[in-house]
């Protein structure tokens, strides 16, 4: 398995026509995954972002939501989300994949991620902003890649967390298992 991008390409630069051809389409295809998971989650699409897992996805969001690393049901998950994201009046995610390396049927890059958020409700500002990344892992499925782990990592936040956390903590303990 290639650690960078530039290895994989400088390796491709000897190889024929349709493994670059096949580089190509999965490199379009994953950018076009990472591009279709912030469209779900922004329009409230939840059925969209469900096409981005298989069955079971490896999570661990715990700078927002915490619950620590767990590997649950696509279902479950996407469920969550929805009732999260479904509570507000907004959400801009802004995502841009880096550094894709595909190795067969597997692949793995780090998105980076500004997501802001608007809450009408909210006590105080109905503003909220966090800046991070993404470890994704994918899988080749027969439809196409998918989300098979995901490891959020936020490096800051701007405006109001308190309505972040409440709306987190009105969820109670989600059943994920």
């Amino acid at each position: 398995m290639f650690s960078t991008t530039a290895e994989q390409l400088n390796r491709l630069r000897g190889a024929g026509l349709d493994e670059k051809v096949t580089y190509l389409l999965d490199h379009i295809a994953i950018t076009d995954l990472v591009q279709r998971y912030g469209q779900g989650t922004d329009t409230h699409d939840f059925d969209l972002l469900r096409t981005c897992y298989g069955d079971e996805i490896e999570v661990d969001h715990s700078p927002t939501i915490g619950m620590g690393r767990m590997r649950v049901s696509a279902d479950k998950w996407c469920r969550l989300a929805k009732e999260f994201h479904g509570r507000l009046d907004g959400d801009e995610h802004i995502m841009i994949p880096q550094g894709i390396v595909i190795d067969g049927d597997r692949a793995s890059c780090r998105v980076l991620m500004h997501a802001s958020h608007f809450y009408r409700a909210a006590n105080g500002s109905p503003y909220q902003s966090l800046v991070g990344s993404y470890a994704f892992k994918f899988v080749r499925a027969d439809d196409g890649w998918k989300i098979a782990e995901s490891v959020q990592q936020v490096a800051w936040t701007e405006g109001n967390w308190q309505f972040h956390n409440e709306i987190k903590d009105s969820l109670g303990n989600p059943d994920l298992s």
